[in-house]
């Protein structure tokens, strides 16, 4: 990926495991976010090519992106304040409900039962993310923590194969943070999907990561396990300083 004479991203390759947790780590300025603005079409590659589930991305706007089963949250929160929390988990269904304007208008056909299968599992979703009892207040109103936990739902609630988590834990005190780790573990595994996460928290990446792709001007300087990374001389020099 290119900007005029700045090379953001060269010749970067790597797999994403159907069910893997993976971090993308690194120092800032190194890629990282251009990463997910690429596969989720906010950018399109200079050169290069992005495979989902064998088909190519590249060139698809954003919301094609999210229908082929791809969601991202976003380093600086990105909430509606206008819309309460149930209803910021409400939006990211409307690609799943089947009924059309006119069903809608009248409540005819399957209009109500749609309705009650989107509203239950909202509350499933903000259960499991203990929001329930928020539901109603203003989004934007939440605690930080809360705001981001929101911010994982409603991606979570398009129905991704791929969750992109860009700095999670940005913020978020100790207890916060492990709360966080807890979370993302049970997504995976409850709703057997793959996660991608950018991470500046290198306990939250490395307690919970399979494997870590570190980028430093762009370029893949290593890949492992995190106990490779965490004693990896070209990491340790880049990025963390000293073993972790």
């Amino acid at each position: 990926m290119r900007f005029g004479g700045l090379t953001a991203v060269n010749d970067l390759s790597f797999d994403i495991p159907d069910d893997g947790l993976i971090g993308l780590i690194g120092p800032n300025g190194a890629g990282k976010t251009t990463v997910f603005n690429m596969i989720t079409g906010f950018y399109r590659p200079t050169a290069g090519d992005i495979l989902y589930q064998e088909q190519s991305v590249v060139g698809l706007k954003p919301f094609e992106v999210g229908r082929k089963g791809i969601a991202r949250t976003f380093q600086n929160i990105r909430l509606c304040p206008s819309l309460s929390v149930f209803e910021s988990a409400q939006v990211a269904f409307a690609r799943s409900i089947n009924y059309g304007f006119t069903q809608a208008s009248l409540h005819l056909g399957k209009c109500q039962s749609e309705e009650r299968r989107v509203r239950d599992a909202i509350l499933h979703i903000l259960e499991m993310f203990d929001l329930v009892d928020v539901r109603d207040e203003q989004s934007t109103s939440l605690p930080y923590g809360a705001q981001r936990r929101l911010e994982i739902a409603r991606a979570l609630a398009t129905g991704p194969q791929l969750l992109l988590l860009d700095e999670p834990a940005a913020g978020m005190n100790p207890s916060e943070k492990s709360d966080l780790m807890k979370l993302i573990t049970r997504i995976r595994e409850k709703f057997n999907i793959a996660i991608l996460m950018i991470e500046h928290d290198m306990p939250v990446v490395m307690g919970i990561c399979e494997s870590i792709y570190v980028l430093d001007y762009g370029v893949m300087i290593a890949y492992g396990t995190p106990d490779e990374i965490c004693c990896n001389p070209a990491v340790i020099e880049a990025y963390l300083g000293e073993q972790v």
